[in-house]
């Protein structure tokens, strides 16, 4: 084998591992993880704190997204890299690889989404979007047991039958009293009519008329 045939073969394989090692370093800038915390949560004052990375190796940023997701896997875009204002939320861009979303004024139907981050990062002058796995908010353990505490039970309602029966011992109560007054109203007509001098018989008394001829003493 000749000396310039022995370069070349070597010229080759250094050129395949040279390869081989942009391809590797190449797919593994493509292959990035979007990391976030499974759930965040929120405060008294109504304020969370989601924060947002990406493992890829690259110094700048093209788009950083954060959307809700309701409980029907509907997608709602909240906040965008460039927007100015968005509702109810802050967003920090810390470094080209994390993000912070600061979500305030959060209410009970924010409770029940979800938040998913979202990077696009520019390799080569391509594009790659990836996201996180969405992150929940819980309600404060300690809060929950505050409004607990703070906020009775209400008692329960009274069972019908109890209900039914005391408006049927009323009934009876009225209708006893109802009776008593007719009774006593009898009772005092009987006695006036009874009184009453219009039901008595006058009879006159006479003296007894004298003898015309009385008799002769012996």
């Amino acid at each position: 084998m000749s000396r310039s045939s022995e370069m070349t073969s070597s010229s080759s394989n250094i050129f395949i591992i040279f390869t081989i090692f942009l391809s590797f370093i190449f797919h593994s800038s493509q292959d990035f993880e979007v990391i976030q915390p499974p759930n965040r949560m929120v405060n008294t004052d109504g304020v969370a704190l989601i924060s947002c990375e990406h493992t890829a190796n690259v110094s700048s940023v093209e788009d950083v997204r954060l959307s809700s997701i309701s409980q029907t896997n509907t997608s709602k875009l909240l906040c965008q890299k460039g927007t100015e204002d968005c509702k109810n939320i802050f967003m920090h861009l810390e470094n080209p690889k994390k993000c912070l979303f600061i979500l305030y004024n959060i209410g009970p139907e924010d409770m029940d989404m979800s938040y998913e981050c979202e990077f696009t990062i520019n390799i080569n002058d391509l594009h790659y979007t990836k996201r996180g796995t969405p992150t929940r908010l819980l309600q404060d353990q300690k809060e929950v047991e505050r409004d607990r505490v703070t906020c009775p039970q209400p008692p329960p309602p009274p069972l019908q039958s109890d209900y039914f029966r005391w408006i049927l011992i009323g009934l009876l109560v009225l209708m006893f009293l109802c009776f008593c007054v007719i009774i006593s109203v009898l009772c005092v007509k009987v006695r006036n009519r009874n009184k009453d001098p219009e039901n008595c018989t006058y009879v006159e008394m006479r003296k007894a008329p004298l003898p015309r001829n009385p008799p002769s003493v012996i």
